[in-house]
């Protein structure tokens, strides 16, 4: 009896250390790519090129593993007040993003101020995927973004 319940016991803890929540790191990379490729299918981008997909383990430090999806674009522009142009391309791409299910973060600095560039983070808590974007002036006619997301490390 005493081996039985033993066994009993082992194989519950094998069954909940194989328990995780939220996915799995491919899933999550598998999510991230997607989501990243659909906010760079924008018809209005111009330029606009995946730079890492998210198909590839990359290492947090510390034993875990993360992956990682970054993109550029840019986007044409013919307003001439560049506080209004970086505003339009945060609400825009931000908007792609919550199409998604992501939720702005709003615990960073404010950038109301800031006329050359603004960075924004969005999250999907319940998968772990995490967006931040960058826009930023090179021209009149012109506003670059950066696209930057990532998993938890796992």
């Amino acid at each position: 009896m005493r081996v039985a319940w033993s066994g009993l016991i082992g194989l519950l803890v094998v069954m909940a250390a194989g328990c995780t929540s939220g996915p799995s790191l491919q899933e999550a990379g598998a999510q991230l790519a997607a989501d990243g490729n659909a906010v760079m299918a924008w018809d209005d981008w111009v330029d606009e090129r995946v730079t890492n997909a998210a198909t590839s383990d990359v290492s947090c430090g510390d034993g875990t593993f993360k992956r990682v999806f970054t993109a550029t674009g840019q986007l044409p522009t013919l307003d001439a007040d560049p506080d209004s142009k970086l505003d339009g391309a945060t609400r825009q791409i931000g908007f792609s993003f919550a199409e998604r299910g992501y939720e702005r973060d709003t615990t960073g600095p404010g950038q109301a101020d800031d006329v050359s560039s603004r960075t924004v983070v969005w999250i999907k808590e319940e998968t772990g995927l995490r967006f931040s974007f960058t826009v930023t002036l090179p021209s009149d006619k012109r506003i670059a973004a950066q696209i930057d997301g990532e998993t938890r490390c796992a």
